[in-house]
């Protein structure tokens, strides 16, 4: 094994959960997932999801019968499904979470066979656009027929949900006890009261584009390649590597151990090939794309690129001035998708008279300002709190010391250097596998929705809280003086 920190991400401290989580033993229940096309979605998607919880999940332990037949991130082609499973989270974690076969000494029972047989702890079931999550076997019909991955990857962050809630311990909001959402409609409440949405056989997505091929960017490319789409063609473009510590491999689904220090983009390549999505791969950053040349590109893009048109964009880029780039392009449509903490949202831009762009809300940060107050902070600390920040984070320790601790600091003074590069790094925000994936799962189905749609009268904005599982819809305005959508006009 090695030191990396595959869960420091989402170890951290969080409001309303446990500081500390208790590692747990998982038994899935998964019956016979033979020609379910459905439930293997849904397995395949938990598996992955678990399988990157480190620190919180000791071990998987599984009881599932039949073949795989559905693409995996890390394979294609029939396999036996226990054979599938444990392949794919070794691959995902170098075998630090392994799949057990059978049950054992388990903690946490999870059941996803549908068959309503009790003693679990906690149920869930996906089909179609729908997903379901309880404490008690489900009481409505289910429908395996549905082929369609959307719903079913919903239910699977759901449950992985629950299981983080729990070895965390919950100090604000609630556990499951029989709750669904419809995806179509953004509606929650009774399974059968829900509304499904349509077949999406024969649609044909637009080519689109995709800026952040990471931790959305790459579950929003495994639900399209999962969805056997008629037509799809996307252009993914991210300049980033699986940073060398591990710590976003948490939550990269298409990535796995060995792809540790790879472009970010390749992971995306290695699973178009195996899904048959069609697209390229665009290794910097969108400044660098609109600059460059594309021989590859498929003709339709490479149309709308010479006049200038960009018509859909997807936004997973976690950076404000990333997200200006993109606003700063025009497209006539942007689904952003985005996570805070427990919380996953997608929203539809360019759609909905009146209502915000990307760039609205996105506003840049100024880190100079925030350089200037986080050092100011430093020098109004005792010596022995300074250290104790600045100890293995600074190359030079005691020349840091040295600096603040001069009233008068010179421009190149030794250890200003190591004091700069410390206040100017921003410290990366807590997230988790399961929500990341909820934010490409929304993302994913505000495309599919609107492409799928006569008209595009669902509000805009859809979100998704874990602590109280709740799913809300709502619009947000302008905001007076965005130069891309509502410019302040200059006075008579």
């Amino acid at each position: 094994m090695t030191d990396l920190t595959l869960g420091e991400r989402h170890l951290r401290p969080l409001e309303g959960l446990g500081d500390v989580a208790e590692s747990k033993s998982i038994h899935v229940r998964a019956g016979n997932v033979t020609g379910d096309i459905g439930r293997q979605h849904m397995l395949v998607c938990l598996i992955n999801l678990l399988a990157r919880l480190h620190g919180v999940v000791r071990d998987i332990r599984l009881s599932v019968e039949g073949n795989i037949s559905v693409i995996r991130p890390n394979a294609a082609g029939v396999a036996h499904a226990i054979d599938a499973l444990e392949s794919l989270a070794t691959w995902a974690n170098g075998g630090r979470i392994p799949v057990l076969r059978g049950a054992g000494g388990s903690d946490i029972v999870i059941d996803v066979s549908g068959e309503g047989v009790g003693g679990a702890d906690i149920y869930g079931w996906g089909a179609g656009w729908r997903a379901w999550i309880g404490s008690q076997p489900q009481r409505f019909e289910r429908d395996p027929g549905r082929t369609k991955c959307i719903g079913p990857y919903l239910a699977a962050c759901l449950v992985a949900g629950e299981v983080f809630k729990r070895a965390k311990g919950l100090k604000k909001g609630r556990f499951a006890e029989d709750d669904a959402y419809s995806l179509w409609d953004g509606s929650t409440g009774r399974w059968p009261d829900l509304v499904d949405g349509p077949d999406m056989a024969g649609i044909r997505l637009p080519p689109l584009y995709l800026i952040g091929a990471g931790a959305v960017g790459q579950g929003f490319i495994q639900i399209l390649g999962a969805s056997d789409l008629v037509d799809g063609y996307v252009v993914s473009v991210d300049h980033d590597h699986h940073d060398k510590e591990g710590t976003n491999l948490n939550r990269c689904f298409l990535a796995g151990i060995a792809d540790i220090g790879h472009l970010k983009t390749d992971a995306v390549t290695r699973y178009r090939a195996l899904s048959g999505l069609g697209g390229m791969e665009h290794a910097g950053t969108l400044r660098d794309y609109v600059t460059a040349s594309h021989p590859r590109l498929d003709p339709r893009l490479a149309k709308s690129e010479a006049n200038d048109e960009y018509d859909t964009v997807i936004s997973a880029v976690d950076i404000d001035t990333s997200r200006q780039d993109i606003q700063g392009l025009h497209p006539r449509v942007v689904v952003g998708g985005s996570t805070d903490s427990l919380r996953a949202q997608a929203v539809v831009y360019g759609l909905t008279e009146g209502a915000e762009c990307l760039g609205c809300w996105n506003v840049p940060d100024d880190i100079l300002a925030r350089a200037v107050e986080r050092e100011k902070d430093l020098r109004a600390m005792s010596e022995m709190e300074r250290r104790q920040a600045l100890t293995g984070k600074v190359e030079n320790i005691e020349a840091a010391m040295a600096f603040l601790a001069s009233e008068s600091p010179n421009c190149g003074q030794l250890g200003e250097r190591d004091v700069k590069d410390f206040i100017g790094h921003i410290p990366s925000e807590f997230s988790v596998s399961f929500v990341s994936m909820t934010a490409a799962i929304l993302t994913a189905a505000s495309l599919f929705r609107q492409v799928s749609a006569k008209t595009f009268a669902h509000p805009p904005k859809t979100v998704f809280q874990f602590k109280n599982l709740s799913m809300d819809k709502s619009t947000m305005s302008r905001r007076d003086g965005c130069p891309h959508c509502n410019p302040k006009r200059p006075s008579p």
